[in-house]
């Protein structure tokens, strides 16, 4: 498949999303790297805030947890891990408005959120896919939004990219190279984000994470 038809569910297969939560708390460090992305975004207090590829939820819950006046959204495509993300609202009596929609198309108004989030998607797109999905970031922020994500990044040395072949044995390597050469920051500017910087490396098992981060300046109006 190319273009945007290329999509890959959480761990490649339906039959091992049930196992996915597992393995992100136990071999990712789940709770740190996330942790570094909600405090990239506590500034200003966000009231709005849309989490995309939110799979089964953990990093909306956390964000909700953080920010328990914003209104929240969680968009993902796969229809799968939005069943185990139910649950888990339900039982967590969260509010979190939940969206079936691809990244790449979000049926969703422009200039709608303070924050958009991103967890560990990124990489399961190709480079088409991932740079119409930050253009769709950049429309539905608000000016001044922030967008904030975390996903693999260029290896902190060698031992990381060398078990990070794991991950693209799994997920494929068209989709993960631009991750492991560090370009993810570079396809954030060219959507448009301004001051697009890697705020932390945290080295997992499966190699190393980065959370990046950009703004969408308010355009200035010249008289």
């Amino acid at each position: 498949m190319t273009g945007h038809s290329t999509y890959i569910p959480a761990l490649r297969y339906n039959w091992l999303t049930q196992f996915y939560d597992w393995i992100l708390s136990t071999f990712l460090r789940e709770r740190t790297f996330k942790s570094v992305l909600i405090e990239s975004i506590r500034a200003g207090s966000p009231k709005h805030i849309l989490d995309i590829g939110c799979g089964t939820c953990t990093l909306s819950l956390m964000i909700e947890e953080a920010f328990p006046e914003a209104c929240i959204s969680g968009l993902d495509g796969d229809p799968v891990v939005l069943a185990i993300a139910k649950k888990k609202l339900t039982k967590a009596h969260s509010k979190i408005k939940l969206v079936q929609a691809m990244s790449y198309s979000m049926p969703l108004s422009s200039n709608l959120f303070h924050v958009v989030t991103c967890s560990l998607m990124l990489h399961h797109l190709n480079a088409e896919a991932k740079a119409s999905t930050l253009r769709e970031c950049y429309r539905v922020l608000q000016p001044n939004g922030t967008i904030a994500v975390a996903d693999w990044g260029k290896p902190s040395n060698f031992l990381m990219r060398l078990v990070f072949y794991l991950v693209q044995l799994l997920d494929g390597f068209e989709t993960t190279t631009d991750n492991v050469k560090g370009n993810i920051p570079s396809f954030i500017e060219k959507a448009g984000f301004s001051e697009v910087k890697e705020l932390k490396k945290v080295d997992t098992f499966l190699g190393t994470i980065s959370i990046y981060q950009g703004l969408k300046k308010s355009k200035e109006i010249i008289l």
